[in-house]
């Protein structure tokens, strides 16, 4: 009489092709959630440059070709450019003392670049 079923060996093979899949999916995802991370945290940081560039714009009397102090993100904040109080690169709170640095090029163009600490590279 034949028993009906699987051998030990078919159900061994099932479970090495499920767990290959597994460890394929986890990878893909893995660093495809890094990727997304990296993108928001440069995202992050382009929104406190524009911000810091609309606010020079704003307050041409304090920022100046010839004269711009740093701005901070306190500042930025508080004038309302920036909602966000959390560093989307860290998932923290923004470090308030952090500064934006305008600067003017030859040809009159404005640069905003953040000076605060990066987890990502650009």
């Amino acid at each position: 009489m034949k028993d009906k079923g699987f051998t030990l060996i078919e159900l061994l093979a099932v479970i090495v092709i499920i767990g290959t899949l597994g460890i394929i999916v986890t990878v893909s995802l893995t660093k495809t959630l890094e990727d997304n991370r990296k993108e928001n945290c440069e995202a992050f940081v382009m929104e406190i440059e524009d911000a810091a560039c609309v606010y020079a714009e704003l307050h041409k009397d304090k920022c100046s070709r010839d004269n711009c102090p740093s701005i901070s993100v306190d500042t930025l904040i508080k004038e309302g450019l920036i909602k966000s109080e959390t560093d989307a690169c860290t998932n923290k709170d923004i470090n308030l003392d952090e500064v934006v640095e305008v600067t003017w090029d030859m040809d009159g163009e404005k640069h905003c670049e953040y000076k605060g600490i990066r987890e990502y590279e650009r």
